[in-house]
């Protein structure tokens, strides 16, 4: 466990991650020139003895493009460790200063406790103060033109500070420092273009190093969007660059643009083709704000004869556009969803593209075809959307399409939630909890057990009347909790989902509780329990048809895993294969459940071979062949935390067959995919399976630090199974380690007068630094 200043603290005693730190900090900008000066004045406030009776305040004011939120990222970066209890992080800029949540929710969130209940609205701002009047907190304010709402977003503390960014000067209190960025000066410039571009080229062209520093007009950004577009094309020369900023000024400066409307063009002209319609486009949006399937549609209305660009691309596209500075990357807090900003100044450059680039035909198709699908979007039966879209993609293994559309659905649902009327929140928060269930199913299936489990969460919050919205989270929380090998509280959680399932009469969703509840129960020790389940389960599919059968692949899964539990081998592999089966038919899609079946097969014969030495070469070498099989099918899929599983199969099927050499490097890499999945139970489960192989291979010590850390995380998850056989193993590993030889008197003093006496540890001291 590691403690990162000002950022994420891990509770130990808790199987869940608690984010008690909030860290809202966006990367450190690259590169920064010619702000020195500025950096020094904000330090010395910040550090000087005469404190006011509340927090800090600096605002930072300058034009669109001059660099204030990279100066203010700049600046939190270099204190965020005199912040120990956190940085608050609230951008204004998705529709003005208007935004989806009240930003004084959005930090009451960040900063609540995971036992603490949320104050309701009118108390949120004396909840605020209280909860920061004795802390040290940092408070970024970005790209606020309002002083109005300043006041209520301050912390209490006056050890706390608060960093407001601004087009215009605000005067909000009489000490607050005033921070005013203007263009950099030439050489500041040139300093930047130089570093952006590298290998000489300023000054092997300094004369049009020059012009197009002067294009650039002294705006950090512009030098930065000059710098991208040249360094990717090494054969270019400078002179080349200023010519092509000439042909696209088309003579003339055009008003109402940006002062580097040059560099503008420059970065235009070497787009795509495609990049640049998908640019012009941008021009005819009324909200800078953008996501994928907005730009999908007003590519199909403007260009309908075309064979379209889906969200997929488009959401490529806008990358790319990002990548060349005509867009800004956004990540919804709420939802996680990657979406995008067009700065101001973007915005208006792709304007007069749009009425010189496109008829009036084109310009009305696609504003046509945004609202269209807006509407469309706006009108659609959360749990239908889910259904053909989500849950679709999932079955057929298209993981990101699933991350990707859930998460739009997400951000929607809540868009939705917080215009609708009062009367239809019920309703809204019915389509906000589904979602968030179908969120928090694919992080299940990723691995990502602590993600999950606060999709979870919410959802309960937001669907507590729905028996939809809490038989699915249920579901989900009972999942989650297996991976740990929680099977009590899994069954727990799973059998009241069955009471809300058959309460709201949903029969599939039925089908999918009766599968998690015999998985669950083969793992109990009273495997014979979940039988009954999985009947009931498989039942339930033979008599609902055509969804009924695209989910009876997961059910025979389910019932094989209770039948090897009762090490009843034969069937479960009969079972399996009637599984596979089913998933070769391209109608049914489930092409998700085909790795996971081989998987689990391969598991099965690995069982098998312990139980049947005269048929273990042969299970065991097959059981290598599915493990490989299933490694190939997760690969396909990208599916990482599949992947992982594999691997550990193929390991242990690799040391059953006496291959050492070969499980190692399978086994370190299974590990080394666990720890970046989430899932704790599994790392700490291959770990254990990696120290049987370090100790098989001589490398005694490396195997019982293995089992060691194993057993902390096992202790840590509160499985009593787990942790007393790696404790058994664990004595047993020490006991076989060779003792220490000791060192001769002799010994020690003719190492110490060849390598010197051992360092003395140092002293502790504490700095008394004020923001420390």
């Amino acid at each position: 466990m590691s403690e990162v200043p000002g950022g994420l603290r891990r509770t130990f005693g808790s199987p869940r991650r608690q984010r008690v730190v909030p860290a809202e900090l966006p990367p450190p900008p690259g590169l920064l020139e010619g702000r020195d000066a500025d950096i020094e004045r904000v330090l010395d406030h910040l550090y000087r003895p005469d404190a006011d009776d509340g927090p800090r305040l600096i605002v930072v004011h300058g034009e669109p493009g001059i660099g204030k939120t990279a100066f203010v990222t700049k600046v939190a970066h270099l204190v965020a460790d005199a912040f120990p209890d956190g940085q608050l992080l609230v951008r204004f800029d998705a529709r003005g200063d208007g935004l989806a949540e009240d930003p004084l929710e959005l930090f009451v969130t960040a900063l609540k406790g995971p036992r603490d209940e949320a104050p309701e609205a009118s108390e949120r701002e004396r909840w605020y103060r209280d909860r920061t009047r004795d802390k040290r907190i940092l408070v970024i304010l970005d790209n606020l033109s309002d002083v109005t709402r300043i006041g209520p977003l301050l912390p209490a503390g006056p050890e706390c500070v608060a960093i407001v960014t601004s087009t215009t000067p605000l005067r909000v209190r009489q000490r607050q420092l005033d921070v005013a960025l203007g263009p950099l000066p030439p050489e500041a410039a040139t300093r930047l273009l130089d570093r952006l571009l590298g290998g000489g080229r300023v000054a092997a062209e300094p004369r049009y190093a020059s012009r197009i520093v002067t294009a650039a007009a002294g705006y950090p950004i512009a030098v930065h969007m000059a710098g991208t577009v040249l360094a990717v094309r090494k054969n270019w020369t400078l002179e080349i660059a200023v010519r092509r900023m000439r042909e696209g000024d088309g003579g003339g400066r055009r008003g109402g643009l940006a002062p580097f409307a040059g560099v503008l063009d420059l970065a235009f002209a070497l787009l795509t083709e495609q990049e640049r319609s998908a640019l012009v486009l941008l021009g005819l949006l009324d909200d800078r704000r953008v996501e994928p399937w907005m730009l999908a549609a007003l590519f199909e209305g403007a260009f309908p004869e075309s064979t379209g660009v889906t969200p997929a691309e488009a959401g490529r596209l806008l990358d790319r556009l990002a990548r060349a500075r005509f867009a800004e990357r956004r990540v919804d807090d709420s939802s996680g969803l990657l979406m995008f900003r067009v700065p101001v100044y973007v915005h208006a450059y792709a304007g007069t593209h749009s009425a010189r680039m496109l008829t009036p035909g084109q310009r009305d198709g696609a504003r046509w075809a945004l609202d269209y699908d807006r509407r469309r979007r706006a009108e659609r039966r959360a749990e239908d959307a889910l259904r053909e879209t989500v849950y679709r993609y999932l079955d057929s293994g298209r993981l990101d399409d699933a991350l990707t559309t859930a998460r739009e659905s997400l951000a929607l649902a809540r868009e939705r939630a917080s215009t609708l009327a009062e009367h239809e929140d019920a309703t809204a928060g019915v389509e906000v909890g589904l979602t968030l269930a179908a969120l928090a199913e694919l992080y299940a299936e990723l691995g990502w057990i602590d993600e999950g489990m606060t999709c979870v969460d919410e959802a309960k919050e937001w669907g507590w009347s729905s028996p939809h919205v809490l038989a699915r989270a249920l579901r989900v929380s009972g999942t989650l909790r297996q991976r740990h090998r929680l099977v009590a509280e899994a069954t727990t959680d799973l059998l009241e989902a069955l009471r809300y399932a058959e309460g709201a009469d949903d029969r599939m969703e039925q089908v999918r509780v009766l599968r998690e509840l015999a998985s669950a129960l083969a793992l109990s020790s009273v495997p014979e329990e979940g039988t009954r389940y999985a009947e009931q389960a498989r039942q339930l599919c033979a008599d609902g048809g055509t969804p009924g059968t695209r989910h009876l692949p997961g059910v025979l899964l389910a019932g094989a895993k209770v039948l090897h539990a009762r090490t009843a081998f034969a069937p479960a592999s009969a079972a399996l294969s009637e599984a596979e089966r089913l998933t070769a038919d391209p109608d049914i899609g489930q092409q998700l459940w085909r790795p996971w079946i081989r998987l689990e097969h391969a598991r099965l014969l690995l069982s098998w071979g312990h139980a049947d030495p005269g048929r273990r070469l042969t299970l065991h070498d097959q059981s290598r062949r599915l493990s490989l099989s299933a490694l190939e099918g997760f690969t396909a899929l990208r599916h990482r935390y599949g992947c992982g599983h594999a691997r550990l199969a193929l390991g242990r099927a690799y040391l059953a067959e006496g291959k050492v050499d070969k499980a190692i490097p399978v086994l370190e890499e299974s590990r080394g995919t666990f720890r970046r999945c989430g899932d704790r139970w599994i790392e700490a489960d291959v770990a254990v399976a990696l120290a049987d192989a370090y100790r098989r291979d001589g490398q005694g010590q490396l195997a019982v630090d293995l089992l060691a850390a194993a057993e902390q995380t096992f202790a840590k998850l509160g499985d009593v199974d787990s942790l007393t056989t790696v404790g058994h193993l664990l004595w047993t590993y020490e006991s076989s380690l060779p003792p220490e030889p000791l060192i001769p008197r002799s010994a020690h003093r003719e190492r110490e007068s060849a390598e010197g006496p051992p360092p003395l540890a140092s002293a502790s001291r504490t700095v008394n630094w004020p923001l420390s």
